[in-house]
């Protein structure tokens, strides 16, 4: 059943051809221009944040490479107008559960954008700028495993965001603010170790960190800057897949206490 529904989130995202040449380019594009920025910031401020100039450029083409597939930007959980329509009764009456049947969704969305989007913009970065791969073939696991840890930290706070459609008229709102945060606090735009001070510490223990900075501070190896991760400015791999896995967990759990206050207060058709 989880197969059937992700291949069929899957199939929908593929299904208008325009739109995925269009966003496959888009994110080559802005994977490319990045990947130029960084390198000219890096030769003025060489070993900025803890990084030398390959670092930071492997840190800014790959990252951005996988910013669509973790939906950095916000939304991807489509439960809002679903809530407006009233087609959520359909959603609540499926025998996988509410939550896990969003989840499900969004595993095939992924996939689609990491072959899609991810895959190529990574491929024409390597090929303009020669990035830093991983150590060691224990390096490229650890990466993988931070991926699936970073989907499920990203999911569980964009459905804790969509979720407030239950008590709001409009979320726009919401969603605009939540998509701020997450880009500014990912390590999306900037590394974390780039922040001063508190404020680079107060990233750290948040979880929006576990999106982007996490699995990037494991492919390259350390987390670089000074990158706080339950208190630890030197991190080794089992801390950092440790912060995501725990802000995973906590992230799921409080979804489903709130689906669970959210479906009470569900009213669809006056019944």
């Amino acid at each position: 059943m989880w197969a059937a529904i992700a291949s069929a989130a899957a199939r929908r995202y593929v299904t208008d051809r325009a739109t995925v040449a269009a966003s496959v380019i888009s994110n080559i594009v802005l994977t490319v221009l990045r990947g130029h920025l960084a390198l000219a910031v890096w030769e003025q401020r060489p070993g900025l944040a803890g990084y030398d100039a390959t670092a930071a450029v492997t840190f800014t083409v790959v990252g951005q490479a996988l910013v669509s597939t973790f939906a950095v930007f916000g939304g991807m959980v489509d439960l809002a107008w679903r809530v407006r329509d009233g087609g959520v009764e359909t959603d609540v009456v499926r025998p996988v559960g509410f939550q896990r049947w969003w989840l499900g969704l969004e595993v095939g969305r992924a996939g689609v954008y990491l072959t899609t989007r991810a895959i190529p913009a990574g491929v024409v970065g390597a090929f303009l700028f020669d990035p830093r791969l991983p150590r060691s073939s224990g390096t490229g696991a650890l990466f993988a495993a931070s991926l699936v840890l970073a989907l499920l930290v990203s999911f569980g706070l964009r459905y804790l965001v969509a979720l407030s459609a239950f008590w709001l008229t409009d979320d726009r709102g919401v969603q605009a603010v939540a998509a701020l945060v997450m880009m500014f606090f990912s390590g999306a735009v900037l590394p974390l170790g780039l922040f001063p001070g508190v404020l680079g510490t107060i990233a750290g223990f948040l979880p929006f960190g576990a999106v982007v900075q996490a699995p990037m501070d494991l492919y390259l190896g350390s987390p670089a800057g000074g990158t706080a991760y339950l208190g630890s400015a030197a991190a080794g791999p089992e801390r950092i897949l440790a912060y995501q896995a725990v802000w995973a967990l906590l992230l799921c759990l409080a979804g489903r206490v709130l689906t669970t206050a959210a479906l009470r207060r569900l009213v669809v058709q006056g019944g």
